[in-house]
């Protein structure tokens, strides 16, 4: 069985990096959700991430660094590369934020799902770094979970998902995880493009202001690539979560349309018959007029606060799925949001639904 050991204790930091080093595994909080850390130089210990999590290998790896130096024998980049992500990097790391560039000849290919490119960051967990900074190696970390399943940000999730693991050492620090949804992930490209691939809380307006106030010229494009299914290992990623099912629960769950919006197309009619096998999961009491007739309410921020919600959705996703006759999911709305923070949540809670909408009948 896996163990959980604070990481409060110096002597638990040791013990993780000394694992890590031997090519084992180690999952350890960041302060979006808690990553399944191995060698990200070890192709053997690599395989082990993709054994544990069930994760095709069509899906590539974020490595995780303790300081931007490491970053040069990871990377081969193009001026316009480097200039960016040197910018990038001083102004949001540590931070949610994660970079794609042209990878260098030593990255396993296993890390880049057999591409070009390499995805960076330096996480702002206080466990992490200090994690990071012992092991002195770069540490490839993926969500701490079963593949597809909701990312977990306690480690009660991940022994939840993979208490199996023999060996897996699983570092406790509760207040990491403060953000609660995965990093931003954006691919600088070898010209003058830079691509949105996942959305996070640090948004393009972010990315452009401080790129534009140190006089960069580029185009800023939001790439939305959703992918249907990952049974083919043919369809090789460009980053982690582009897929239509992920994050999800394993009870079946739709998004519900705003009562103005019930046009949306591929909107199927929810019987509010089934109200009481249902969980519904609102933001800012938008449906609190329905928490009397579900089996369970929660609500991501009853205040309407973006960090709040973030940090509450995994959470609330993994309490309904244990919930004793829950058979339904109901999720919030966000599909018309301008707001960045909003499109990140959104983004996970679309995926959670695999897309689908339903409204009252």
């Amino acid at each position: 069985m896996a163990k959980i050991v604070t990481a409060l204790k110096p002597e638990s930091l040791a013990e993780c990096s000394q694992l890590l080093q031997a090519g084992e595994l180690v999952a350890f909080p960041t302060e979006t959700v808690y990553g399944l850390g191995a060698n990200a130089l070890n192709e053997k210990a690599l395989e082990k991430i993709f054994l544990a999590k069930g994760r095709p290998k069509s899906d590539p790896l974020i490595v995780h660094l303790s300081g931007m130096v490491q970053a040069e024998s990871l990377s081969e980049m193009t001026a316009f590369q480097r200039q960016c992500f040197d910018i990038l990097g001083n102004e949001f790391w540590p931070g949610p934020l994660t970079m794609i560039v042209k990878a260098s000849g030593s990255v396993p290919k296993i890390v880049t799902a057999g591409g070009d490119s390499i995805a960076l960051r330096i996480p702002n967990g206080e466990t992490a770094l200090k994690l990071l900074k012992l092991v002195k190696l770069p540490i490839a970390a993926p969500s701490a979970n079963k593949f597809g399943h909701v990312s977990p940000t306690t480690a009660q999730h991940v022994m939840d998902d993979l208490g199996n693991e023999e060996k897996l050492i699983i570092l406790e620090q509760d207040k990491d995880c403060n953000i609660g949804i995965e990093s931003t992930i954006i691919k600088i490209m070898e010209d003058d493009e830079i691509h949105l691939l996942r959305p996070g809380f640090i948004s393009t307006i972010q990315i452009a202001s401080i790129l534009k106030k140190n006089k960069i010229t580029f185009n800023l494009k939001k790439v939305k690539k959703t992918v249907v299914s990952n049974s083919s290992e043919n369809e090789k990623l460009d980053s982690p979560g582009q897929l239509l099912t992920h994050y999800s629960p394993n009870i079946e769950s739709f998004i519900l349309v705003d009562e103005n919006n019930k046009n949306k197309v591929t909107t199927e009619l929810f019987l509010k018959k089934y109200l009481k096998k249902t969980i519904l999961i609102d933001f800012n009491g938008k449906n609190l007029k329905y928490s009397e007739q579900v089996l369970q309410y929660y609500d991501l921020s009853m205040n309407g606060n973006n960090l709040e919600a973030s940090k509450n959705l995994f959470s609330y996703l993994r309490k309904s799925e244990i919930i004793h006759n829950a058979e339904y999911i109901l999720l919030p709305d966000f599909s018309e949001a301008s707001d960045e923070e909003l499109i990140a949540i959104y983004d996970r809670i679309f995926r959670a639904a695999s897309g689908k909408y339903v409204t009252f009948s």
